[in-house]
């Protein structure tokens, strides 16, 4: 992955302020967008993200009800990417906005953005390094709700895929199933006796 010069730039300064920005590209009870903007730093961010839902620049607010995200591994294996994203759900709408509209299948991305310091106009503040690192992109699955007398939590399950088949088996060994990964063709007729072998000794492969 190639990152622009400014970030590069960035991360081999001294001190530099890195935050995550999370979109969820949620829709309402009536199946219109209602994004969720969400900054995991302590400073609202305003970005113009290419993947947002809403044109132009949206304000990612850091009002600590972005908790955590869990650890993201990659290696050489084709498989599907999967973490959890933890939201606050005291004090907020997150709840019904979760209840009121399936959120399975609605697609997430958090970046990585850096921060630096700036004097404009005499007015100091922290302002977006451009083009902020994509660390994920991706769908939701499965969204859990925790309660509690004194708390509440929202635990949104991601995947690079929406078809997880870690979670969920989607091909069967049967001649329908396996002409339907081959366009059609009923050619190849290698599944024919796999659901019918029961106690009998198949040959494989044998003459």
């Amino acid at each position: 992955m190639a990152y622009s010069n400014a970030v590069v730039n960035t991360t081999y300064l001294n001190s530099y302020v890195a935050v995550d920005l999370l979109e969820l590209h949620l829709k309402n009870s009536v199946g219109t967008s209602d994004p969720l903007y969400l900054c995991g730093g302590g400073y609202n961010i305003s970005f113009d993200s290419p993947t947002a839902p809403t044109a132009g620049t949206n304000v990612y607010e850091a009002q600590g009800d972005f908790i955590a995200v869990s650890t993201l591994t990659e290696d050489f294996e084709v498989k599907v990417g999967k973490f959890s994203i933890s939201l606050s759900g005291v004090g907020n709408s997150y709840v019904n906005r979760f209840t009121s509209y399936s959120p399975e299948g609605q697609r997430v991305v958090i970046y990585r953005a850096f921060l630096e310091y700036t004097v404009v106009n005499n007015i100091e503040g922290l302002v977006i390094v451009p083009d902020p690192i994509v660390l994920f992109d991706g769908l939701v699955y499965n969204v859990s709700i925790s309660e509690t007398g004194s708390s509440c939590q929202v635990t949104v399950d991601c995947a690079t895929l929406f078809s997880d088949f870690d979670r969920s088996n989607g091909r069967k060994t049967n001649n329908g199933s396996n002409w339907l990964f081959q366009d059609g063709n009923t050619y190849d007729k290698s599944m024919e006796q796999a659901g019918f072998v029961g106690q009998s000794n198949f040959l494989w492969g044998r003459l």
